[in-house]
């Protein structure tokens, strides 16, 4: 009767455990399939000879048209294919002095809209100093300033004459938007130039790290990132059809119509220099006093990525510059329908603001566009004429607020990095030579497959059939997370290489204890089946546990590193991810296929 009873309870079981296996098998193989789709132009990528790999059009010319774009590929890091290291110091001393002497031209303003006559203001170092007609005058307008300039302390009262400094917290973000808007501009001027997947960031306080791999021209690179850039205004002509009538479109442009003035638009990596090509000789030629300005089409699910670029017929002439501008920070506007809504507040300074206000009042109902670096960053329409020297953008769309606000951020720091705020020195330079990537790839690429191989061996000799289970899913996590970076650009670096082996290691481990946990439950007299379904039930947390704890500290790197650190990170993460399916999903499939479909009963652990 008990032995009736546990044979229809293990029939149940089974009709459960087949819904379940069937749709485990199309998940996985969804997967496998999926993996192998995202690392085709990462196999056509690595096939092209060293020279011709940061070459777009080569690397779309070879990968087929069913597979994903060139974007989506592994790419090799500096230490592995060569290029240039430079770390730039951006001297916060100077954009400090300079912030000193706007700093009295606005006190001479100021001064003056409050009728007190006679007030000199200069910069002196990081301070500005006052001096006044009288000491009354003096008094007086020193209340005027504390009352106003609160993030200013008064020092040095010395009669008609006083200091103004920076509170200490003030100091310190100032330093750091100078550092911030530098880093901005040189991240703008590097992608123009279509470097294959550079690495830019800040390093300590003061210092931008930029790492330019297949770049061979230091000469050119610290020329570019050490000239001004320059923010302008100018106006949009909505009026022109001149983009409609322009004659024989290539099939990679096209002509589009939504809701006002007909553009052009291009998708793809070399979007912007087709359409540049094709109107500099285009029929008809460009209206006179008129020039194309270029915009971009941002991905949808990737912020400060083009998907491709569209035009706008802009007036040559430049009605302001970014010198104008002396302030622009993120607001939010409480009184919007639908909720707070953030935008971006602009100052200007005396003379810019009386420019600003004559162009606004002149061209009400037409699109302003802010062109930083040749490109427009932002096209707001003008809707009233705006007087007092101060201005804002409003964004649209219906997104959720923290895109907006992060865009808000965004276009501040854009408008607040017209030019290179302090100049920048050249602190550390390397020109990393062409032949150590293939060595260090290829002393990498032999470790990982002699690991591999060792580990494979060891598998098969000790667990037997349970072991060659254990390969599979290591090689299937091998699959997954090479696919997982690829879908996200990555480069790969030395590092990185670092991380993905320490990843396969752990599936290893996480096998083994499902193993030894099959093999402690069979000595006990259990049945294969059983003793499969109590290893992997006893087996989950402890690799859980120490999948968990590797993630975490995984992303403790990922927050607080910096360059080689976080690729180490990011490798790490996901190939823990990979292991954890691998190690109990996969393999615990393949054992119920034998036990179950095949009728396997002799499991060897």
């Amino acid at each position: 009767m008990e032995r009736a009873w546990r044979g229809a309870a293990e029939a149940r079981t089974g009709e459960s455990m087949d819904r379940a296996f069937y749709w485990k098998v199309g998940l996985i193989v969804a997967l496998i399939i999926g993996a192998c789709w995202l690392l085709v132009p990462s196999y056509h990528y690595f096939k092209l000879p060293p020279e011709e790999r940061n070459s777009v059009e080569k690397l779309e010319e070879n990968i087929p048209s069913w597979a994903p774009s060139a974007k989506t590929r592994l790419n090799l890091g500096l230490d592995l294919q060569g290029g240039i290291h430079l770390v730039l110091g951006v001297d916060t001393n100077t954009a400090l002095r300079n912030k000193a002497n706007r700093l009295g031209d606005q006190l001479v303003r100021f001064a003056a809209d409050k009728k007190i006559e006679g007030i000199k203001a200069e910069g002196d170092g990081q301070r500005v100093k006052v001096t006044a007609p009288s000491v009354e005058e003096r008094q007086k307008f020193q209340a005027l300033v504390a009352e106003t300039f609160r993030d200013m302390n008064v020092l040095d009262v010395d009669g008609p004459v006083f200091h103004l400094a920076y509170r200490d917290d003030q100091l310190a973000r100032l330093r750091q938007d100078a550092v911030d808007q530098a880093l901005k501009v040189v991240t703008n001027r590097v992608n123009a130039w279509g470097v294959t997947e550079p690495i830019i960031a800040k390093r300590g306080n003061e210092a931008i790290m930029v790492q330019l791999p297949g770049f061979k021209d230091p000469a050119k690179a610290k020329e570019l990132l050490g000239r001004t850039a320059q923010l302008e205004f100018k106006i949009v002509d909505d009026s022109s059809n001149y983009f409609a009538e322009v004659q024989n479109l290539p099939e990679t442009i096209k002509l589009n119509r939504e809701g006002g003035a007909p553009f052009l638009s291009s998708m793809g990596e070399n979007a912007r220099k087709q359409l540049e090509e094709f109107i500099a000789t285009a029929t008809p030629s460009m209206p006179e006093g008129r020039e194309m300005g270029v915009e971009c089409i941002p991905n949808k699910t990737v912020r400060n990525l083009c998907d491709g670029y569209r035009t706008l017929l802009l007036h040559s002439k430049v009605e302001l510059t970014g010198d104008s501008i002396i302030g622009a920070e993120v607001m939010q506007d409480t009184n919007a329908v639908g909720g707070p809504k953030p935008y971006v507040s602009l100052e200007f300074d005396a003379q810019g603001a009386q420019e600003f206000e004559r162009i606004t009042g002149e061209n009400i109902q037409k699109r302003m566009a802010i062109v930083l670096e040749q490109t427009v960053s932002s096209a707001p329409v003008i809707q009233s004429k705006i007087a007092g020297g101060r201005a804002q953008i409003t964004l649209g769309g219906f997104r959720p607020i923290q895109e907006l606000l992060a865009d808000a951020s965004e276009l501040a720091t854009v408008l607040k990095a017209g030019a290179l705020p302090a100049p920048v020195t050249i602190g550390e330079e390397r020109t990393v030579g062409a032949s150590l990537g293939p060595e260090l790839i290829k002393k990498g690429s032999f470790a990982v497959a002699l690991g591999l191989v060792l580990v494979i061996l060891f598998m098969i000799a000790y667990y037997k059939v349970t072991g060659l289970i254990a390969d599979v899913a290591l090689a299937l996590n091998a699959l997954f997370t090479l696919a997982v970076m690829a879908a996200f650009n990555a480069t790969l670096t030395m590092p990185g290489i670092a991380g993905f082996v320490l990843t396969l290691g752990m599936a290893v481990d996480a096998n083994v204890l499902i193993n030894e946990r099959i093999r402690e439950e069979m000595r006990h007299g259990k049945t294969p089946r059983a003793a499969v379904e109590a290893g992997y039930s006893r087996a989950f947390w402890a690799i859980f546990d120490g999948h968990i704890t590797t993630l975490i500290s995984g992303f403790v790197l990922l927050q607080f590193g910096s360059g080689p650190v976080r690729g180490f990170a990011v490798m790490l993460i996901i190939g823990i991810a990979a292991s954890l399916f691998t190690s109990i999903v996969v393999t615990r499939v393949i054992v119920d296929w034998l036990m179950l479909g095949r009728g396997w009963r002799n499991i060897s652990v």
